[in-house]
């Protein structure tokens, strides 16, 4: 998209890079290498954070080109990796030349057969789940449950305990049922 739009605007190459870099790096990427729990389901240990936002810089360094000075008083982060971020500049075009472009109709047709995919995966089973919950704290936790239910004015007003009590009987007979 970026590269149409530079031919269409006759951007100069260097800009257009930039742009690259900006949008890929920057934006999108970096963020993910340095707090990957923004969007895998991982906890990331107090000590690996610190490890971490040093690899985003020196991906965020590697996509930059203008090479950064680096004396004696420079953080130790960027003294870790500065002899290997020119090798990784080298690496940056033929990575951006390797990108297919992709048609909408294409993309939205993949999207589809994954979204397929994954709830042939999944088989969501709602009586299940609601049989796990019971077991897993429900079952453990009953009478706290209803005394807590008694104890709150508002829930005693409308008899939540009774009603939940009812409903814990009813997971309680189907789990001997199965």
């Amino acid at each position: 998209m970026l590269d149409k739009i530079g031919d269409d605007f006759n951007i100069d190459s260097d800009v257009l890079q930039s742009w690259k870099n900006e949008m890929y790096a920057t934006r999108i990427l970096a963020p993910l290498i340095g707090k990957p729990d923004i969007l895998f389901d991982v906890n990331v240990p107090g000590h690996v954070g610190p490890c971490l936002d040093i690899l985003r810089q020196v991906f965020v360094e590697s996509f930059t080109q203008t090479a950064h000075k680096v004396n004696k008083d420079s953080p130790t982060q960027k003294l870790l990796f500065h002899k290997d971020v020119p090798r990784y500049r080298k690496l940056i075009g033929p990575f951006f030349k390797g990108i297919e472009p992709v048609n909408d109709q294409a993309f939205w047709s993949e999207i589809y057969e994954l979204s397929n995919k994954q709830k042939a995966e999944l088989k969501f089973n709602r009586q299940l789940t609601f049989q796990q919950l019971y077991d897993l704290f429900i079952g453990k936790y009953r009478s706290e449950i209803l005394d807590d239910f008694e104890d709150m004015e508002e829930s005693r007003d409308l008899q939540f305990a009774k009603k939940v009590e009812e409903i814990i009987d009813l997971m309680e007979e189907c789990s001997k049922n199965s």
